[in-house]
């Protein structure tokens, strides 16, 4: 083996914790080393984003407990079944019928801010007291750009609709003004796509909401309510909990389905979006490197930009594999994790090697 080879073997492994061997490999080792390790070192830290994003799924609002959403759900949605209404999914686009009206969608149950009507709803009355557990409404709206202002204020709206405690009456000025309230957890099944929100109990705090990007793009023509409602081997019966359960299955299937395309979406921009930053990030660190470098005593004036980012390059390797386990050990920190190593790693290089004290 060539002297050479076993040099820049030698740095690649020692540049993990030296900085003089990341110096001495990005002054002497072939340059295509450092464009590899440029690559590759920005995408390790990149690697928990990616599997945190592909386990994201429709549901996962309901993962944990769910406030008798389930309970609720079989009971407005026997609701619109016995009324002999029905929501068709038909070319990637869900309507809503009344019996009266078989043939002609309705339009939209969205009247104004101060009046939208559910299409289906379910009460729990424990003791004599009532409470309002989900509203589901139904809107023709399009969720898109163009629309989204009005869906917001649509969200908003029922987000700041208060029912008085202990009863499944709005909450209005002809009520006492310190009376306490709740919201009522809401299902809102839009011609494109879907949206809902948990409250807490009898409170005014959510618990839990579905993502955003939710469509019925994924969905062949259904019956949307029959489908639900339709569990194999149970007899359809509200007060059997197995069969309440079986519902929310299928309702988790429909909230994971219609989530998959909005899911590929969110993998491939949230990873190319930080797999850019963290290029931009190296190159702009290798910049830094050469201004630290710029003072007129400084021995080391004579490197040149080129060679301050291939020595960023050859530093890389540390802070892409500890951020990488901190992403996987802390979801939330995976995207800064990076940053903040490869600036300490940065500025520990140029503090022990690359000033004049230093020299």
């Amino acid at each position: 083996m060539k002297y050479e080879t076993k040099r820049n073997i030698k740095n690649l492994f020692t540049s993990i914790i030296k900085n003089d061997a990341a110096i001495d490999g990005a002054k002497t080792a072939p340059w295509w080393i450092a464009l590899i390790l440029f690559i590759i070192c920005n995408f390790i830290p990149i690697i928990p984003i990616m599997v945190n994003a592909s386990k994201a799924y429709g549901a996962s609002f309901l993962a944990s407990y769910t406030n008798g959403y389930e309970q609720a759900l079989v009971g407005a949605e026997n609701q619109i079944k016995d009324r002999g209404d029905f929501l068709k999914i038909v070319d990637h686009e869900l309507l809503y019928y009344k019996a009266e009206d078989p043939v002609n969608p309705v339009k939209d149950t969205y009247v104004g801010e101060a009046d939208m009507q559910p299409i289906g709803y379910y009460n729990t009355e424990i003791s004599g007291t009532k409470t309002r557990s989900l509203n589901i409404f139904y809107s023709d709206r399009p969720i898109s750009n163009k629309a989204k202002t009005d869906i917001n204020n649509m969200i908003k709206n029922l987000d700041n609709t208060k029912y008085v405690v202990g009863t499944d009456e709005k909450w209005t000025t002809e009520h006492a003004s310190d009376a306490p309230t709740y919201v009522p957890s809401y299902l809102i099944l839009f011609k494109t796509g879907s949206f809902s929100k948990v409250f807490r109990d009898g409170t005014t705090k959510v618990s839990s909401a579905t993502y955003g990007g939710f469509d019925w793009k994924k969905f062949s023509n259904m019956d949307l309510i029959e489908e639900t409602l339709r569990v194999e081997g149970i007899e359809a019966d509200a007060k059997n909990e197995a069969y309440v359960n079986g519902v929310l299955a299928n309702w988790k299937n429909v909230f994971n389905k219609a989530y998959q395309n909005q899911k590929v979406t969110t993998f491939w921009f949230n990873s190319g979006l930080y797999y850019g930053i963290y290029l931009v990030l190296t190159i702009f660190m290798g910049f830094m490197l050469w201004l630290l470098t710029r003072g007129k005593n400084n021995p080391n004036r004579g490197l040149n930009m080129w060679i301050t980012t291939k020595i960023e390059a050859w530093i890389l390797f540390t802070p892409a594999v500890l951020a990488m386990i901190l992403g996987f050990i802390w979801s939330a920190a995976a995207g800064l994790a990076f940053i903040v190593l490869i600036g300490l790693r940065t500025m520990w290089l140029a503090m022990r090697q690359l000033t004049p004290v230093a020299q």
